[in-house]
Formats: structure tokens, C-alpha cells, sequence
């Protein structure tokens, strides 16, 4: 509070006005004030009743969409695997909760598109999860206004392992990948939806590999050799069941011969993906700073701090050194290699537990809420927002299309359109009805003879 004396009023300021009258002013302004002030509350309020019910915000990320939801089934004939895959789009109505299997999804099944061209990202689980293992991170994309597509991948999923540590777990997901991109750019009901020159791919653990091999890394299977030597105790990389089968990469992946053309991409490339974000990335062994160099664009890393299956120096921050453009690095405190999954549920929980992480489900929200925000942020930066609505062509009029089959020489006439000669004979029949029209009439109205 200041202190010193009052300030003085200056004679000539003063007023020797009544009380009442001086403050008459001040209290038609005051009244004037209020009843303004109501008028402006109540508007507000009228506007905001009016105004749909926002979404609960997730961290910084976007939320001008509601999440839809659909299900298709793909057949691979060259292998006869099958992918489930479930996508989720920008929609136009308000999620409720459904189940499917095990999982409470908080989506608009079947929910009505919103117009335009969105990006497309495409989820590649975990080791041992599912379609719906990242359901949360789906959602959170599909909100900030992306098509989201994440396929089962066979033969690496909860209910089948058969593929574990053998190359065809490396090999097959890519194609897995590219078949889901491949299908929903020709589908009716994905296709009007999306920007094919905008897509992306998310790989968690193994996907993480993935990913890479669609962004045109070219793996050495040669370097899991010595790779036990170098990690601590524990590592799942190294247990007698994995060895054995990871044995056979170095025959399966080699690396691109001598002599061979520097330009010729690899089998498992796909040029239609822009960016690609790794998640507590797998097999990172594998990809030294020459397998590498053909990968160009952009990069997201997203380290689990306590990861115990994919060891962040040997993998993600082995990554990271050796990708020949710096990318976009997150570590996420606290979090283990299953803390990334959605929150488990209660069924998985029971017969799977090691599945289900080993953290409680605020650290997993906390975990989630930095995951989902990065990679929002990380694909609007690289693949950009939705575009505008799809141009519809107005149906021409039918006399101008008549016009203008009339005007291409050879070309048939209209199907309603009148041929010359009938047109010609449709004349001489109106002559001869005016003709006898113009006779005179007896009284009993038959023509004169």
C-alpha cells in the first residue's frame, strides 16, 4: 500500500455541487453498466448452450474431430495369410462405447465421414499384440484429423507367435503394411478419405523395424552376431529359444552385394510412406549407419525409459546415432516396453499378464498423454492437416449434352434426340393436318367433300 499523504484536490477542481447531485452521474452509469453486463451474460449463454460439447482434451493435441470406426478383413492370395484390420477416420458423430473381444473402444462405429482428404497412418503393433494394442493412439490421431489403419499381423500377435525372432517376422510385416495402404486406397469406403501422397507408418517395438524397412533401410542380418556380448543379463535377444532362431538372419538378410546398383531399392521399400515414428524401436542390431543411408525421410524416435525387451543402447539410441538425418528424439519417462500398449484388458490382464506392463494406470495415462501429443504433433508437422472437401462435378444440363454429341462428327445421336428422316416425315405429317383442319366443315363437323 503507499504511503505518504493523500494527493490534495486542486481548488479549482473542486465542486460545491450537492451530494446526491454529484453522484447522480456515476449511478445512471453504474445502472447503465448492469444492464448492458445482463444482456452480454445472457447472449453468452444462449451461445454456449447452442455449442456442441467438446471432447476431452488430450494433452496438447488437437480435438475438432470425433473418432469413427470400421472394421475389413484382407486376403494376401500369394501367402494366404488374412489381416483383420481396423480403421478409424475423422467423423462427424459423437463416439459412444462399444466392445470388440476384449477391448472398450469410446468410437463412432460406422460413423458418417467428414468431407475431404485426409493423411493416412498406419499402426504396426508390438510383439505379441493386435490391431487394437494401441487403440488409444489410433483414436487420438483419428481426432486431430487423420485416417488411422492398423492390421494383426500374422503369425506375431497374442492368440499366434509362430513368427517370433525368425526372419519372417521382419519380412512379412512390411508386406503386411503396404497390402493394408494398397487396399485402402481402392476401397469405396476409405479411399474418398484419403491423400495418398500424405502417409505415414507408427512401429511399436518390433514394428518399430518395420517401419525402417518401408523407409528403405536394408537390414544386416549378419550383425546379431556379438550383439549378446554387448547387452546386459536378461535380454530376451539372447535366451537359448531366441538364439536359435535368430541364428538364421544372417542368411535370410544380407546386405546389398559389392557392385551392386547404390539406386536399386530394396524389396521391402515402400515410396508412398513420407514419415515414420519409432516406438520403443526393436531389432536395432540390425541397421548400422550404412543400412541406413537410404532412409530420407522424416524420423520420429520415442524411447521407453525403462524398456527391459528393446534396450534403449542398443536400440533406440543406437537408431538415433546412426539414421543419416538427425531425428526427432522423446524419451518417455517411467515407461516400459508394455506400458505403450492401451491399458490392458481385464482378460488379457489375467492370461497374459507380462503383456500388460508393469507400471499403474496413471502412470500408463501420463505415459499415453506425451505419447499421443508427440506423435499428433510429429505427423501434422510432416504430413500436414486434412485437405479441402473433395471437388464434386455438376451434372451438365441434357440439352447441352445433346449439343454436344450433336456437334462431334460420326458421333450417334442422343438417344432422344430425332434422326433427320424422322424429323422430315414429322413435318409432312403436320402439313397435311393443317391441311385438312383448313377444310370447311358441314354441321355435322365431317370435312366438306
Amino acid at each position: 500500500m503507499p504511503r505518504g499523504p493523500a494527493p490534495r484536490t486542486l481548488p479549482h477542481a473542486r465542486t460545491h455541487a450537492p451530494a446526491a447531485v454529484r453522484n447522480e452521474p456515476r449511478r445512471a452509469s453504474w445502472r447503465t453498466f448492469r444492464h448492458a453486463l445482463r444482456h452480454v451474460l445472457a447472449a453468452s449463454l444462449a451461445v454456449f448452450l447452442l455449442l456442441p460439447v467438446p471432447q476431452e482434451t488430450r494433452a496438447d493435441e488437437p480435438a475438432s474431430y470425433h473418432p469413427g470406426f470400421r472394421t475389413m478383413g484382407i486376403w494376401i492370395p500369394e501367402t494366404g495369410e488374412r489381416l483383420d484390420v481396423a480403421v478409424w477416420y475423422p467423423s462427424a458423430r459423437a463416439p459412444s462405447e462399444i466392445h470388440l473381444g476384449d477391448w472398450t473402444l469410446d468410437v463412432a462405429r460406422g460413423g458418417k465421414e467428414v468431407p475431404g482428404r485426409f493423411p493416412l497412418v498406419v499402426i504396426s503393433h508390438c510383439t505379441a499384440g493386435s490391431r487394437l494394442a494401441h487403440h488409444d493412439t489410433a483414436e487420438a490421431l483419428a481426432r486431430a484429423g487423420f485416417v488411422v489403419a492398423a492390421p494383426t499381423h500374422p503369425g506375431d500377435n497374442s492368440n499366434d507367435t509362430s513368427s517370433l525372432f525368425l526372419p519372417e517376422q521382419l519380412t512379412a510385416r512390411p508386406r503386411h503394411v503396404s497390402t493394408t495402404i494398397g487396399r485402402l486406397l481402392r476401397a469405396p469406403e476409405t479411399a474418398p478419405m484419403i491423400d495418398p501422397t500424405r502417409i505415414g507408418v507408427i512401429g511399436f517395438g518390433t514394428g518399430g523395424a518395420t517401419a525402417l524397412l518401408l523407409a528403405g533401410a536394408r537390414p544386416d542380418g549378419s550383425r546379431y552376431a556379438g550383439y549378446c556380448e554387448r547387452t546386459t543379463p536378461g535380454d530376451p535377444y539372447c535366451t537359448k529359444w531366441a538364439s536359435e532362431r535368430l541364428s538364421r538372419l544372417p542368411e535370410a538378410l544380407r546386405p546389398p552385394p559389392q557392385g551392386a546398383a547404390a539406386d536399386a531399392p530394396p524389396a521391402l521399400e515402400d515410396p508412398r510412406v513420407r514419415a515414420v515414428a519409432l516406438v520403443a524401436p526393436g531389432y536395432g542390431m540390425l541397421f548400422p549407419r550404412a543400412s541406413l543411408a537410404r532412409v530420407t525421410v522424416p524420423v520420429a524416435i520415442l524411447k521407453a525409459d525403462d524398456d527391459e525387451v528393446n534396450r534403449a543402447p542398443l536400440h533406440a539410441d543406437a537408431l538415433r546415432a546412426a539414421l543419416p538425418r538427425p531425428p526427432e528424439f522423446t524419451v518417455l519417462s517411467g515407461a516400459d516396453h508394455y506400458a505403450l500398449m492401451a491399458a490392458c484388458p481385464p482378460n488379457l490382464q489375467r492370461d497374459l499378464p507380462e503383456l500388460c506392463g508393469g507400471v499403474d494406470e496413471d502412470t500408463r495415462q501420463a505415459i499415453h498423454r506425451i505419447l499421443n501429443a508427440r506423435l499428433v504433433r510429429f505427423f501434422l508437422a510432416t504430413l500436414g492437416e486434412a485437405g479441402p472437401p473433395l471437388p464434386v462435378p455438376a451434372p451438365e444440363p441434357e440439352s447441352q449434352v445433346q449439343q454436344t454429341q450433336q456437334a462431334q462428327p460420326g458421333a450417334a445421336p442422343a438417344a432422344n434426340a430425332t434422326s433427320a428422316k424422322n424429323k422430315s416425315k414429322a413435318d409432312k405429317d403436320e402439313k397435311k393436318k393443317k391441311e385438312k383442319d383448313a377444310r370447311p366443315r358441314k354441321q355435322d363437323g365431317t370435312p366438306a367433300r
